[in-house]
């Protein structure tokens, strides 16, 4: 787990499936998907007002969607799941 530099920061942390999927990415594009997952933590941080748990969200980086949730009580972001993100439709 990475402990933040700032108190007010999240942690994030990376659920097993996720790790299982993030494994069959390229390491740029994984490098791609953490550091918006980290700035993301510091952003929540500071955030006013607090974010609702149990709400998952998602960020798309490089052509896949990357779930997360976020844990005010714990401070801590968690990435749930990333897939391709599927092309839309006409």
């Amino acid at each position: 787990m990475q402990r933040p530099e700032n108190p007010s920061n999240y942690t994030v942390e990376v659920s097993a499936t996720a790790w299982k999927q993030l494994s069959h990415l390229s390491l740029e594009t994984y490098q791609h998907i953490r550091a918006e997952l980290d700035s993301l933590a510091k952003r929540v941080g500071t955030a006013t007002p607090v974010p609702l748990p149990g709400v998952t969200r998602s960020i798309v980086v490089e052509g896949y969607v990357a779930r997360y949730n976020v844990d005010p009580e714990r401070r801590r972001l968690t990435l749930i799941d990333v897939a391709r993100r599927h092309p839309q439709g006409p």
